[in-house]
């Protein structure tokens, strides 16, 4: 194991030499510091986290020392096989679930770029052809499993968000502090036939739908969205972006 300590918390990580640069990135901070900066934000000892896409573990481990418990949900075999490894060499109470967020009964996966990979996704595949069949977890089972009153969640779905709405409209407005959500747009736009402009114009509508399907909260980074939408008209493809979304009661604070 290798000790990685990121803004002022040490997970113990396996060591992969595959992931040298990616742990250089993180251990100075360089890596998506406004996640930790608001999972720190919404998250304390009353708090469970439920961590929807747990990746290698670097959200859900650091999370787990600052929350009561953390429910992390991972259907990719890989990287689940790597929290497992994790959990006994690291602090905080973790439940680990390999599964995907849906209301189908099983979920099929494609690699993109090998199972392990951080794009394991439902709507598109890579060149190899593999893919697994993934049990499903929906929202309300996660939240019958979570043992405190409030919740915090973070999804990072690969894409898969724009299929979720329906989940995402069953989160418990009243129990939970706040949402982090990764959107995947450019997942979207590839995965949809017909010419580019057409693909383009659904992908812009079903990112505002999926901003809908929030409603009750307050999205609290709305510049995120416009940033996001000069980055992709500039380069000419859509860019990925992370939105947070707010209990509507919540003291508003610069987490951006």
């Amino acid at each position: 194991m290798r000790a990685i300590t990121y803004f002022c918390k040490t997970v113990h990580f396996p060591d992969k030499p595959e992931k040298k640069r990616f742990f250089a990135r993180l251990q100075s901070g360089e890596w998506e510091p406004c996640t930790f900066q608001n999972i720190e934000r919404l998250v304390d000892g009353n708090t469970t986290f439920v961590d929807i896409g747990g990746w290698i573990g670097v959200t859900p481990y650091w999370a787990a020392q600052i929350a009561d418990n953390v429910i992390t949900v991972e259907p990719d075999p890989v990287c689940f096989g790597i929290l497992k490894e994790m959990e006994p060499q690291n602090e905080g109470e973790v439940a680990l679930i390999n599964a995907a967020l849906s209301e189908d009964d099983v979920l099929v996966l494609n690699s993109v770029g090998g199972f392990g990979s951080s794009e394991t996704s439902a709507l598109i595949a890579d060149d190899t052809g593999q893919a697994i069949k993934a049990k499903t977890i929906t929202i309300a089972e996660l939240q019958s499993l979570a043992r405190t009153d409030k919740l915090c969640f973070k999804i990072d779905i690969e894409g898969y968000e724009y299929r979720s709405l329906a989940q995402f409209r069953d989160i418990d407005r009243t129990r939970t502090t706040g949402v982090l959500l990764a959107v995947h747009p450019q997942i979207l736009f590839a995965s949809l036939s017909g010419p580019a402009i057409v693909r383009a114009l659904r992908t812009v509508v079903a990112t505002l739908g999926l901003v809908r399907s929030f409603r009750g909260f307050r999205l609290d980074n709305p510049s995120a969205i416009w940033t996001a939408l000069k980055k992709s008209t500039f380069r000419r493809e859509f860019r990925g972006f992370d939105l947070l979304f707010v209990a509507r009661s919540a003291t508003r604070n610069d987490a951006r």
